[in-house]
This record gives structure tokens, C-alpha cells and sequence, in this order.
């Protein structure tokens, strides 16, 4: 089945995976044959062939006015592939998610300058639904590294406290720019994110503060934020908390964000 509201040009920052990697990749995901996978960005459908037989089916959502009659033509009469031509970031994920009545993944080999924002669309919802199993997402190598990144390491920033406030995450592979057409310059990575056992009741303010916090990263956390807050007060709340007052964000757990968040309301 075909649904087309879209009408876009050919280069989205896409990269083609060669047979021999989609394959790995689809056997990397943990889903059981009666599950059904929602793939973002399908492409010529190198991965897509190889998810189908995982699943009981499988909607793709392709952008590209190019990869559409690909898709169409490679997979015309699978009963268990759905086609919808739309950006993602337009698609209604949470209307999807609710009339959904199988366990649900959500796959994609991200266009590079999308993926960020396709996570921060997604991650909201991973704990809503008892149905909605997880994600795999292949992005660059270096993305990847700040989704799953520890406090106090170098690629540690606001995605990695907003990943981890929503889902456990791990890098699965890492994958040589030999396995795409055109072959990117970057290593890239699958990453694999599942809800958490207890998540924590965080709102949009809360996110708001840790990108504050990260705003100036060579600064201290007093200073990212005394446009929005007095220093004596930060002063304060760390010393309750025994935390340094030359602390900055990159050192910060995420219950450390939450604890000082919560004393700073």
C-alpha cells in the first residue's frame, strides 16, 4: 500500500546500505515475528528486505520522491509492507503509536543531518506504551558516542542526559563507510534504545534547564546559569547537594540535573 502527501527533491543526507551490512544489522534487532517494525527512511530497501521476514509488518516512511517507486516496485504485492511517503518529522508517531495494537520497533538508517532531531521526536513516547519495545537507529559513529555517553566524557551533552532520562542505551555496531553508496567520510554505528524499568516524570522545563546548562560548556555551572538564576542560590543547592561549586554540566549525572533542578524550582 502507497500513501503519498509528499512532495520533496532527492538528497536528504542519505546513505545507501550495501546488502551484506542490512543484513547484519536486521538480525541485530530483537524483535519476535509477530511484532511490527515501523522503518524510517527505507531507501532503495536494503535493510527493509531484511527486516520483513522478522515481523508480522512493517511500515516504511520514506521522504524521498526518488526511493518511492524503488520501493514500490521491490516490494509490490508483500502483503506485510505499508508505504508512506512523508517526512518523518511531519508524521503523526504519536497516532501511530496509539492505534498500534502489536508490540512495536522503530528502525531507521537515519539520514545524518535528521538523526538527531528523528531521536528527540521519538525518545518522548518509548516508556508510554507497554506496546512500544524500542528503537535501532544507525547514525554516525560520533552521534552515536554522544547519545550513549557517560558523565564526564567528551562527547557528554544535553542529548546524552535527554537520552538517558528516557531509555537505556548501547551501541550495538560500528560500521566502515566502505558498506554505503556514496561512501560517507564518517564511521557510523547502530544504537539500541529500550524503555527504562522506572523512568523519571521529567517535563519539557526540565530539558530546557539542561540545555541551559550546557550552553556555555567551558564555563562553570553557576555561570551557564545565572542568566536565569542567582549564583548564591546555585551556590546553595550545590553545597546541599556536596556537590563542587566549580562543577559543569559535563560532570553532572542525570540525578544530579534532577536533584538541582528540583532545589532550584
Amino acid at each position: 500500500m502507497i500513501h503519498s502527501n509528499a512532495s520533496t527533491g532527492r538528497r536528504f543526507g542519505q546513505n545507501f546500505l550495501d546488502d551484506e551490512m542490512s543484513e547484519k544489522i536486521a538480525e541485530d534487532l530483537p524483535c519476535a515475528l509477530q511484532d511490527e517494525i515501523l522503518e524510517i527512511g527505507a531507501g532503495h530497501g536494503a535493510l527493509t528486505a531484511f527486516l520483513l521476514p522478522k515481523c508480522a509488518k512493517l511500515t516504511a516512511v520514506e521522504i524521498d520522491n526518488f526511493c518511492i517507486p524503488k520501493l514500490q516496485e521491490r516490494f509490490k504485492g508483500e502483503s506485510k509492507f505499508n508505504l508512506i511517503h512523508k517526512n518523518f518529522l511531519q508524521f503523526d508517531f504519536e497516532n501511530f503509536l496509539t492505534k498500534n495494537e502489536n508490540n512495536l520497533w522503530v528502525v531507521g538508517n537515519l539520514p545524518y543531518n535528521m538523526a538527531t532531531a528523528i531521536i528527540l521526536k521519538i525518545l518522548p513516547f518509548i516508556n508510554s506504551s507497554d506496546n512500544f519495545k524500542g528503537c535501532m537507529f544507525m547514525t554516525q559513529l560520533e552521534v552515536a558516542e554522544r547519545i550513549t555517553a557517560n558523565a564526564g566524557t567528551s562527547g557528554y551533552g544535553s542529548l546524552s542526559v535527554f537520552v538517558a532520562a528516557n531509555a537505556n542505551a548501547r551501541i550495538i555496531r560500528t560500521i566502515n563507510p566502505k558498506h554505503f553508496t556514496p561512501k560517507p567520510k564518517v564511521n557510523s554505528a547502530t544504537i539500541l534504545l529500550t524503555p527504562l524499568e522506572y523512568p523519571p516524570l521529567l517535563n519539557s522545563v526540565f530539558f530546557n534547564f539542561v540545555r541551559r546548562a550546557f550552553s556555555q560548556k567551558r564555563k562553570t555551572l553557576a555561570n551557564s546559569l545565572s542568566e536565569y538564576y542567582e549564583k548564591e542560590k546555585v551556590f546553595e543547592v550545590l553545597q546541599a547537594l556536596t556537590i563542587k561549586e566549580n562543577v559543569r554540566a559535563e560532570q553532572l549525572s542525570l540525578q544530579e540535573f534532577i536533584s538541582i533542578f528540583s532545589k532550584l524550582k
